[in-house]
């Protein structure tokens, strides 16, 4: 009798901790799931899978990093990059210059949220201001000598690819995969 009062405790003990990992597992496999929306499969399959905060969720086998959504932001905004793009994040996050010297490119399949075209820390549109609003599946490209931007067009409606926060450090190529601006 002893015994099996002791194992009833037991499970009535250890129940909420194996719910509590249970729970913890699937928000982390949502993560995952969200985080390999971001890129083709071809990437997200083996990429190592971060949340926002930067843990590690899932350690992978190629050199790209996705990300889930981000639940601090509207809409669905998941993303896969390279290395300069995690030292981009990093510098954007808390307001340094970029130091990446290589080449970056990042995937966002699942969409971008509202955002300016010429303020990364705006929050809110302001009369005359470019607001790249629908945006649908795009890549985005990191290139070390932003030099090489300045003939590529900075207006998000002109059709095509176009310079997203062209006077910052911050200055990076969009290219819209399918078509935008949305008619």
């Amino acid at each position: 009798m002893v015994r099996i009062l002791s194992l009833m405790l037991t499970f009535v003990l250890l129940g909420p901790v194996i719910a509590s990992a249970d729970d913890a597992a699937s928000a982390d496999d949502e993560q995952i799931e969200s985080a390999k929306s971001a890129g083709p499969l071809s990437i997200s399959h083996r990429a190592t899978i971060k949340d926002w905060n930067m843990k590690v969720l899932r350690k992978g086998t190629n050199v790209w990093t996705c990300m889930p959504d981000n639940p601090n932001t509207p809409g669905k905004d998941p993303w896969c990059v390279n290395k300069p793009w995690l030292n981009f994040l990093d510098a954007l996050r808390n307001k340094n210059k970029p130091t990446y010297t290589e080449v970056g490119i990042a995937f966002m399949m699942q969409g971008n949220r509202c955002v300016s075209n010429a303020d990364p820390y705006a929050t809110n549109p302001k009369p005359g201001d470019d607001w790249v609003e629908g945006l649908g599946p795009h890549t985005m490209m990191l290139l070390p000598d932003r030099k090489a931007l300045k003939d590529m067009p900075t207006n998000s409606k002109s059709g095509g690819s176009w310079v997203m926060w062209p006077d910052t450090p911050y200055a990076h190529l969009m290219s819209p995969i399918g078509p935008y601006p949305p008619k």
